[in-house]
């Protein structure tokens, strides 16, 4: 599964020109943390898909990053994307889900940490994903990335 996983998000980023080794490295830990690649719903929360994107935070980036952008909006749209419809958009596609977790962490300045620093990528993780508000701990990333 992990392969098939790392495979795809090579294949989306690559589709929406934000590839590179530290990006592959960033999203595929989130999903570690995020789901562990086990479940497409939250249990008792609003977010879907391995990545556990929520729809207001989807909406946001769609709102606020991607309708200036229209390069990305065309290739969310290659992807797949029913703007119309994003939870079921993005719970539905795993390239979407992709898509949509690194476009959170692009709208920040911060570079994304380097691959193989997993430390850095749990703070980074939840400063910009999970973000102070969210349940994960930086413990809970490095365990779910061991």
């Amino acid at each position: 599964m992990e392969k098939s996983i790392k495979k795809i998000i090579k294949y989306v980023l690559g589709k929406i020109d934000m590839d590179s080794e530290d990006a592959r490295a960033m999203i595929f830990a989130t999903g570690k943390a995020e789901s562990g690649y086990r479940v497409l719903e939250q249990m008792g929360g609003p977010a879907v898909g391995f990545f556990q994107v929520e729809p207001a935070t989807a909406q946001d980036v769609w709102d606020n990053y991607v309708f200036y952008r229209p390069q990305i909006k065309t290739d969310l749209y290659a992807l797949g994307l029913d703007d119309g419809d994003l939870k079921h958009s993005i719970m539905s596609s795993i390239a979407l889900q992709v898509a949509f977790a690194r476009l959170q962490y692009r709208r920040f300045k911060d570079p994304l940490p380097k691959s193989d620093n997993k430390e850095a990528q749990a703070k980074y993780w939840k400063k910009f994903y999970n973000t102070e508000l969210g349940r994960g701990t930086i413990e809970h990333f490095l365990e779910a990335n061991k």
